[in-house]
């Protein structure tokens, strides 16, 4: 018997086409599909692992409502809310698929429909996700531009809002697995390191939050881990939850790149988001009116175009690229790869031409921008870019690393030689300021030469990271020091080996110490960024602050050298304690990744791979609807348009 397709709700309006923001995290069209799994433990399951404990204390209720609001703030308000939906809700059946999951051997039961694949209707994702109980597992699958992660947004919005209602309940989190895709680790120690990079939980309050099994994972783009990791991720998901069985999670994965792997998740359930019918897409189609008539004519007799608009991204792409166009503009051969890169191209252009803004940019160097962009974003596995992030392996080729490595030096030299003068004037002793600037020369050249750029964005006490400082400092500052200071004694009148290992002791001593102290005031990096760029504006501030600190220090280190151990007293120690305290600080204290960025930004624009003024023109992307911004990071409006930009070849400089 066939089974009646349920109907949708389809608000087609003029202005909410022409204003359209679609993509993986906003589009014309919402699919929400479901199904129902029969939940069933072993008690010998349930027994193995500990019960979720309720929060304690006034103190962890207030982390676990900062989390839950940054949660909230970060995906809900800065994704979900912005993307365009229809006012009406396209309630769409949903195809179970228990066949794409390896259920445990305890909850097999002997299921009429061989094949795993059953199509249901009246339910939401929510609602089925609400019925499976505690210890919930499911696994959201569809094809590329079927609406997964606006499907998992929607559920962490209910779900954060029956968490705020009850705050003991386990806390929705909202993860993107290409982040894990950089790192072979275990999928614990990846959200540990996650919740303390995005929302700035200390690890061990995550550790503890894990370990006691208070959070709900909804961890979005399995298929945008490298595809050489992929079985790799889903074995730690799977030993992840064997050893902790009563944490709740949701993943997402385009359904393709997820039957092309061997190993399976060990979840209770697995949906597929459906295709739109022919019948649905027409329905679209009459009600966005004549605009949209030679789509609609052509569509009648085009296998390959009805294929394409099956997808909701691609429908919604059609009416924003083929918005207006007589039927014998539109395309009517080639196969559905080959239209589909039409689609995107047509797209591409028409956005190029919605509308003006401030700041002026040829489609060519826009173009060629974006191109880059994705091509390092795909590379990489990136779905979120922050101007900060741009590290030296964004550099291709090989002379511009050489340029880069010598502007970095061309700095630290620089800085040296303005140390040089500072010392020359405040001390008429060549061996001391010899001391200091060799000392200083070799610092700066070991720190800059770090290929990795780290900003130093926010500042606070870490004993781990004093420890691994002061470590360092000491084994680097006393090999050093003694060698300096022995090389000082030699060049005086009067050589005295001794003194000179004293005096090497004594500033190995101190120059650990300093860097133990300014290396102990870090934070965690932020994610929820609120303007371009925060994090390099942020380690420029940070910077003067740990100069002045690092200035203090090493002032009154100096002080206590030069005129209380040394014999005769030197009170040019002072001053230069403090040159030297404040190089240390301003260096580590992100002098540093300023150098190193700027360095970077300016080769890149110097091969036009980035304009001047980067901020500026992602805003201009933004306004064009091929980025979307959350907070200070930009986000392509879908990865399809991102897989798309990355395929096109490059366009030559103008």
């Amino acid at each position: 018997m066939n089974q009646e397709q349920p109907l949708q709700n389809l608000n087609i309006d003029g202005a909410l086409i022409r204003e359209a923001q679609i993509g993986q995290a906003g589009r014309d069209l919402h699919q929400i599909q479901y199904l129902t799994v029969n939940e069933s433990f072993s008690l010998a399951k349930l027994i193995s692992h500990r019960q979720v404990k309720a929060p304690s204390g006034k103190e962890e209720y207030r982390f676990r409502e900062v989390l839950l609001n940054k949660v909230k703030q970060y995906w809900i308000k800065g994704v979900l809310e912005k993307s365009l939906y229809t006012k009406g809700l396209i309630d769409l059946g949903l195809e179970e698929r228990l066949d794409a999951v390896k259920r445990p051997s305890s909850v097999i039961q002997e299921i009429p429909n061989e094949s795993g694949q059953t199509l249901l209707e009246g339910k939401s994702v929510s609602d089925i996700f609400n019925q499976m109980g505690k210890g919930r597992t499911l696994l959201i699958l569809g094809e590329p531009g079927a609406g997964k992660t606006i499907t998992i947004l929607k559920l962490a919005q209910e779900l954060i809002a029956r968490t705020e209602q009850d705050l003991s309940q386990p806390i929705p989190v909202v993860l993107n697995l290409s982040s894990w895709g950089n790192k072979q680790q275990t999928i614990a120690d990846w959200l540990i390191e996650e919740l303390h990079s995005t929302y700035q939980i200390f690890q061990a309050l995550g550790k503890v939050w894990i370990e006691d099994q208070q959070l709900l994972l909804l961890l979005d783009g399995l298929d945008e881990v490298k595809i050489e990791r992929r079985e790799t991720c889903i074995q730690a998901i799977n030993k992840f939850m064997q050893e902790h069985g009563l944490i709740e999670i949701v993943v997402t994965s385009r359904i393709r790149d997820y039957e092309a792997l061997s190993t399976r998740l060990q979840l209770q359930g697995a949906i597929c988001i459906q295709s739109l019918t022919f019948q649905q897409v027409n329905q679209y189609l009459d009600r966005a009116g004549e605009q949209l008539e030679a789509v609609k004519t052509l569509l009648q007799e085009d296998t390959t175009l009805q294929e394409l608009a099956k997808s909701p991204l691609t429908l919604s792409v059609m009416t924003l690229a083929y918005k207006g166009k007589k039927l014998e503009d539109l395309p009517n051969t080639g196969s559905k790869e080959e239209r589909r890169k039409h689609l995107f191209d047509a797209y591409i252009e028409r956005m190029f031409q919605r509308r003006q803004s401030q700041q002026r940019y040829s489609k060519v160097q826009a173009r060629r921008w974006l191109i880059w962009l994705a091509q390092q974003m795909y590379q990489k596995s990136q779905t979120v870019f922050l101007i900060e992030r741009i590290q030296p392996t964004w550099l291709s080729n090989r002379v511009p690393k050489i340029f880069y490595q010598l502007g970095v030096f061309l700095f630290g030299v620089i800085i040296c030689a303005l140390i040089s003068i500072v010392c020359n004037l405040i001390s008429k002793s060549q061996s001391i300021n010899l001391v200091y600037i060799v000392v200083i020369s070799v610092v700066l050249t070991g720190s800059l030469s770090i290929t990795k750029i780290k900003p130093v964005e926010t500042l606070k006490w870490s004993w781990q990271e004093a420890k691994k400082s002061l470590k360092n400092g000491l084994i680097g500052g006393l090999f050093v020091g003694l060698m300096v200071g022995v090389c000082f004694k030699l060049t005086e009148p009067q050589p005295n080996i001794i003194d000179g290992l004293e005096l090497g002791l004594i500033h190995g001593l101190t120059g650990g110490l300093i860097l133990g102290l300014l290396g102990g005031l870090r934070g965690p990096e932020i994610e929820t960024k609120t303007i371009p760029n925060q994090g390099i504006r942020n380690s420029v501030r940070n910077a003067i602050l740990m100069g002045l600190i690092g200035g203090l220090i090493g002032g009154f280190f100096g002080a206590l050298i030069g005129l209380k151990l040394l014999r005769p007293p030197h009170p040019s120690w002072l001053q230069l304690g403090i040159v030297f305290g404040l190089v240390f600080g301003l260096v580590f204290g992100g002098g540093k990744a300023c150098l190193q960025h700027f360095t970077l930004r300016l080769i890149l624009y110097s091969q036009n791979y980035i304009p001047r003024n980067y901020a500026h023109f992602l805003e201009y992307a933004t306004e064009h609807i091929f980025l979307q911004k959350v907070g200070g990071s930009y986000i392509f409006i879908h990865r399809m348009l991102l897989e798309h930009f990355a395929q096109m070849e490059p366009v030559s400089r103008e």
